[in-house]
């Protein structure tokens, strides 16, 4: 029983560990400047199905810079539209020094090509689902609960073994002779 209690307990102090690492990294993220980077990379959460199959919704795209002119035919890219609005889909031709894109699931090319200007980069790699985390956690109640719920639960497990010491302490010593 003994040993289920400390790998319990092991377990925990990882998975609060890991969960206040990721609140950190995010917090960060947001002072600054609402980026997240992660090995020169951004990481930014697909919020449509336009690249369907390929991502889903709710997944993590990390965004590389890239030159203009490493960007090729088939490229997974990140850009801003013409409305500011930031777009993550395929290359799917270059012409006239700009890109035609696609989203994956759209029956048809995207109205207005991208220019250089408007790259931000391209997909290195996505995780599914994680974005959802991501979101969640960005918010004022997923702060809450992943920042303040185990701070919390530290604190008080913490104090608790302070007074299981303490009492250990006071206890009279049995003495046998």
């Amino acid at each position: 029983m003994a040993i289920v209690k400390k790998v319990l307990s092991v377990a925990a102090t990882i998975l609060f560990t890991l969960i206040i690492a990721l609140c950190v990294f995010l917090f960060v993220g947001k002072m600054n400047g609402g980026k997240t980077m992660l090995f020169d990379n951004e990481l930014m959460v697909v919020l449509s199905g336009s690249m369907a199959p390929t991502f889903q919704t709710g997944s993590i795209v990390a965004v590389k810079p890239v030159s203009f002119e490493q960007i090729k035919q088939g490229d997974i890219i990140t850009f801003k539209d013409l409305d500011g609005r930031t777009v993550t889909h395929r290359v799917v031709e270059i012409k006239d020094s700009q890109l035609v894109t696609k989203g994956d699931a759209n029956d048809g090319n995207d109205y207005n090509p991208v220019s250089k200007d408007r790259v931000i980069g391209e997909v290195q790699y996505w995780v599914p689902l994680l974005g959802y985390l991501v979101e969640f956690i960005r918010s004022q109640v997923g702060m809450l609960v992943f920042l303040v719920v185990p701070g919390v639960y530290l604190i008080v497990s913490q104090v608790w073994k302070l007074f299981r010491m303490l009492k250990e302490a006071d206890a009279p010593v049995n003495e046998s002779r």
